[in-house]
């Protein structure tokens, strides 16, 4: 318990110290479409721009960082959304710095740097160690000072807006009240209590028809690939102003053939094949990428072109054919996935109305008193113990009950829950302990001041984010 209370203090501090805005899109929401000419912008913070090339190389650098082996887990991980999150809190912390007249010299970078015990030997600076750590972590000295230099900046802000704090015993109550409570609940899945629910033969009908999933349509595409011309010395810039150029286009919505013969692309034809890259009447694979295969099936009469990038490769594609056919059989195995799926999407739908009446008393055991084989019962005996059925999240949602209040948890599961008892458990009390829930007030105060701070910076800066070309950027990873 002592171990997991000091972690959590050190990553709020942590947390405030690197990254004051929480969550782009809660806090300020998408702003409007661009002109054409703004197209490289995936972001505006006041009038300052945050060009697609920023974001597209911090985009590559996180997927590297953090190991993602698939583009599509980094996206349902919301990365593009903290890559760029953190983006605009650099330019408003650049902005903010300005007009305060916050300013960190050439001088002053150096001494802190000097002072970073990594780069020390017997007590005073070394450069060997320093180049030391550049190599060892694959950056050049400009990149680190760089970086760093606007970490350091983020930290004087911060540290300007903190004042003392003063602990209170009301506060310390409260504090040490949150990490000993302890709850006991019992829950249901939504799917066993509506388990019953009936699908028609008509519903069943009308998904296998309506779903695309379900359909046997081959396509072909003409495409154009894209690459510098290092033989007629076409310059790195020149390349990438083409590129730029023919991204205008496309998200101006200009077809695949006006494209091509704007910029004169040697335009090529695949033949037909199926959603899985198939080719037509074979069980041979196309040899076109799979990101071309999916995108193939992502347009269509309102998209007419995509411009994807490919190991460094760029291809410009867009429908050549056309063929549809009948829907895939129905068989007992399509027939048992469209049954689920329509369950999810009824469960789910009950569960919206459900969220509405949650605080009516004894909604519990009104609506599982059919159901109690399906009830399970559990004892979580602090909000930092781990659980194999519910998120860290959940479980903080968990201990926001009351005794026999409910709750509804919304996921990919769903679960009824409902609050059988909520005490607290003094056996973990001790000076030692105290003292820590006494530097967690403290850091609660900094919190406050900081979310104070967080609230005036996003009054004062206005973002507008292009979604549309934010949208293109992760759709060609």
């Amino acid at each position: 318990m002592k171990h997991k209370l000091v972690a959590l203090s050190k990553s709020i501090l942590v947390k405030l110290l690197i990254v004051i805005i929480i969550a782009v899109f809660a806090l300020w929401g998408v702003g409007d479409m661009f002109s054409a000419g703004k197209t490289n912008v995936v972001a505006e913070v006041s009038g300052k721009n945050i060009y697609s090339e920023d974001y597209v190389n911090q985009l590559r650098n996180g997927l590297q960082s953090k190991n993602y082996q698939n583009v599509s887990d980094a996206i349902k991980d919301n990365l593009h959304i903290q890559i760029l999150n953190q983006l605009i809190a650099e330019k408003i912390f650049e902005i903010y710095a300005e007009e305060e007249k916050i300013i960190i010299n050439d001088k002053t970078l150096s001494n802190f740097i000097k002072n970073i015990p990594e780069f020390s030997k017997n007590g005073k600076f070394s450069r060997t160690e320093y180049e030391k750590y550049l190599l060892k972590n694959q950056i050049d000295s400009y990149s680190f000072e760089t970086s760093f230099k606007k970490s350091l900046l983020k930290k004087l802000i911060v540290e300007s807006q903190n004042l003392d704090s003063i602990s209170t015993s009301y506060h310390k109550t409260k504090v040490k009240n949150y990490f000993e409570k302890k709850i006991s609940i019992s829950y249901i899945n939504l799917e066993d209590l509506y388990e019953d629910i009936d699908i028609t033969e008509k519903e069943i009908l009308d998904y296998h028809k309506k779903n695309p999933s379900y359909s046997n349509e081959l396509r072909s595409i003409k495409y154009a690939i894209i690459n510098q011309n290092k033989e007629a010395n076409q310059s790195s810039d020149l390349f990438f102003k083409n590129i730029s150029d023919i991204e205008n286009q496309v998200l101006s919505n200009k077809n695949f053939d006006d494209i091509a013969t704007q910029f004169s692309l040697n335009v090529k034809k695949s033949g037909l094949f199926n959603k899985d890259g198939l080719i037509k009447n074979s069980l041979k694979t196309t040899v076109l990428d799979k990101s071309i295969v999916q995108k193939a099936f992502y347009l269509n009469d309102q998209i007419t072109s995509e411009l994807i990038e490919i190991k460094g490769s760029f291809y410009l594609i867009g429908i050549n054919e056309i063929v549809k056919k009948k829907p895939l059989t129905l068989n007992e195995k399509i027939k048992k996935d469209i049954i689920n799926k329509i369950k999810k999407k009824n469960i789910d739908s009950k569960a919206n109305s459900l969220n509405n009446k949650i605080k009516e008393e004894n909604i519990f055991n009104q609506l599982v008193s059919k159901k109690t084989k399906f009830v399970k019962q559990l004892e979580l005996k602090n909000r930092l113990e781990e659980n194999k059925t519910f998120s860290p999240n959940q479980i903080q949602e968990i201990f926001s009950l009351k005794k026999n209040e409910s709750l509804l948890l919304k996921g990919s599961k769903n679960y009824l829950i409902k609050a059988i008892d909520a005490s607290y458990d003094r056996t973990k009390s001790n000076d030692e302990m105290d003292k820590l829930y006494e530097r967690q007030v403290t850091i609660s105060f900094d919190e406050q001041i900081m979310q104070s701070f967080d609230k005036f910076l996003n009054n004062k800066y206005k973002v507008k984010i292009n979604q549309k070309v934010l949208d293109r950027i992760t759709n060609s990873f």
